[in-house]
């Protein structure tokens, strides 16, 4: 900052949280969009929190709070009338925002905004050492806050929770650990991140390591009691919600004393064979879900897509926003279930998060409501899943027997785009599964690891060109993608979003957006992975 007052330089903002662990690593998010900004951010917040910010990489500067701050977020959240309804993300960018505006500075909606936390492999080499000699997958428990009761299990139902789980559970308590699980004697965060960074699930009821875990990238099951872990974290980090025994009306009481009772809160009653099911549910190491994005669908045309997947998944999800129809008729079993995101005109990659992140298993299928597979396709497509490969799709048909999509090369003549391979035509040029740089998204089959390691679809998008987009940071974060012709299916195109008449304002904006994102990409990198100078045929 130069020449002291409220003046701010073009590179530097301090921004101050200062209070409860899990709120400072939500609150990074405002550093993230400072730095996408082009701004050097100093982040002030007690010392105790130092060992989580000196890993958040947005944040150029870490200090105590002291002088002069450009954004304030203490008191963000907890001064907010509205707190029981609000997002923390909305919290932290309506003050930053008003903090902001005097210096010409606007964040926008808190779009895209995942508090990330990065280790380095040597720290991460030092975690995996203290647990390669116990056996996967390894299940960190947090089973109480250290302050507030309300947010805690008694040891007794851990105890026997830990009874009917496979692999190893490690306790996060500083009391001693109950029979079943191994000690970590946690007394130190710079001890914690690196370890909590190998789990493969983090079971918890306090929000301090359940924001670590999911800004580390650790799927995570939250035991909802008196703060709502949909109102911390996003749909773009791999989150589970679990509820207590009984229908209670004060959960999300944001009380830090339960005004119930004082010793022993209702919320404190989870029952342990749910925990343990759960568990289990959520690291298993094979199983294929399914996700498919509804809005107002035709009830045939669901029908036939939800029949000709569900004997090929373990689970299908019908996933819609808030206007979102399941007409009458809709088929029903026990394999499929409906989840209705809060918004309104959220498109299709954030519908997509909401559906993925209620799902249970490592691998989903991504799929249009107006897509029929083949009755293999799905054990085709996990051929091709091998452990590098992120992301499969395949070929797929119109319905009077044209090629919709057999791959997708680069636009000719150095264009931002990909085409599809032999379209319309009727022959397959690609007779053999293959590496390609991207894949139609009407139908994928993607790895959950992957996914979530990119944060999903890109929520900007509305319509049009996520898919391309997903595609393209799945390999930049060092995933394959694969097109395999053994895998088919039929695509009754654009059967819902047609509906709409500005469809195509809408493509025109994700063309635009795309263009932005990766134009330099396609300006520098000559390479079209997967094809070379293979001859494919009819593009279009």
């Amino acid at each position: 900052m130069e020449g002291g007052g409220n003046a701010v330089s073009p590179q530097r903002i301090i921004v101050r949280r200062n209070a409860a662990l899990g709120d400072v690593v939500s609150a990074t998010v405002i550093a993230d969009k400072l730095k996408e900004k082009g701004y050097h951010v100093e982040f002030q917040s007690h010392a105790s929190a130092h060992p989580v910010l000196q890993r958040a990489p947005a944040v150029g500067f870490i200090s105590e709070p002291h002088g002069y701050t450009h954004v304030d977020l203490d008191g963000a959240y907890e001064k907010n009338v509205e707190r029981r309804r609000l997002h923390f993300n909305d919290m932290w960018f309506a003050r930053a925002n008003q903090n902001l505006h005097p210096y010409g500075i606007d964040l926008g909606r808190p779009i895209n905004a995942r508090p990330r936390l990065v280790l380095s492999p040597d720290e991460r080499a030092i975690g995996l050492a203290k647990f390669t000699d116990y056996s996967r997958p390894w299940i960190f428990v947090c089973p109480y806050s250290q302050y507030y009761n309300v947010r805690s299990v008694p040891d007794g139902i851990w105890q026997a929770a830990a009874k009917q789980i496979n692999g190893t559970l490690f306790w996060m308590g500083l009391r001693d650990a109950p029979a079943g699980f191994v000690d970590l004697k946690l007394r130190s965060l710079n001890t914690l991140i690196p370890w909590l960074a190998c789990a493969d699930l983090l079971v918890t009821v306090d929000t301090g390591p359940m924001h670590i875990a999911a800004a580390l990238g650790v799927r995570v099951l939250a035991l909802y009691q008196s703060s709502s872990p949909e109102l911390h974290l996003t749909d773009q980090v791999d989150f589970d919600v679990l509820f207590p025994d009984g229908n209670l009306d004060c959960l999300n009481c944001q009380e830090n004393v339960c005004p119930k009772s004082q010793y022993t809160p209702p919320c404190q009653n989870f029952d342990p064979v749910k925990i343990s099911t759960t568990v289990a549910d959520r690291v298993r190491y094979c199983g294929v879900s399914c996700v498919i994005p509804i809005y107002q669908p035709d009830v045939n045309m669901l029908n036939k897509c939800i029949q000709s997947v569900e004997h090929q998944v373990d689970e299908i999800v019908l996933t819609m926003e808030q206007g979102g129809v399941i007409p009458s008729g809709t088929l029903t079993s026990g394999k499929i279930r409906s989840v209705r995101h809060s918004g309104s005109n959220i498109g299709f990659g954030r519908n997509v998060n909401f559906g993925l992140r209620h799902t249970k298993n490592p691998f989903v299928l991504v799929l249009n409501d107006d897509v029929y597979l083949a009755p293999n396709a799905v054990e085709k497509m996990l051929e091709v899943m091998k452990p590098k490969v992120g992301i499969v799709g395949h070929l797929t048909w119109y319905p009077n027997g044209t090629i919709y999509h057999a791959g997708k090369p680069r636009a000719a003549g150095g264009g931002i785009g990909f085409p599809h391979i032999d379209h319309r035509g009727y022959i397959p040029t690609i007779t053999e599964p293959r590496e390609m740089e991207n894949t139609n998204g009407a139908s994928i089959l993607v790895r959950r690891k992957a996914f979530y390691d990119i944060g999903g679809f890109d929520e900007r998008f509305l319509f049009y060109a996520e898919d391309d987009d997903l595609a393209m940071r799945v390999r930049r974060a060092g995933w394959q993608v694969w097109y395999t012709p053994y895998a088919t299916g039929i695509h009754d195109e654009h059967a819902e979003t047609r509906k709409r008449p500005d469809m195509m304002k809408i493509m025109q904006e994700s063309n635009a957006l795309f263009g932005q994102l990766w134009g330099e990409y396609f300006r520098w990198n000559r390479n079209n992975p997967g094809l070379g100078n293979f001859d494919y045929g009819k593009v279009e």
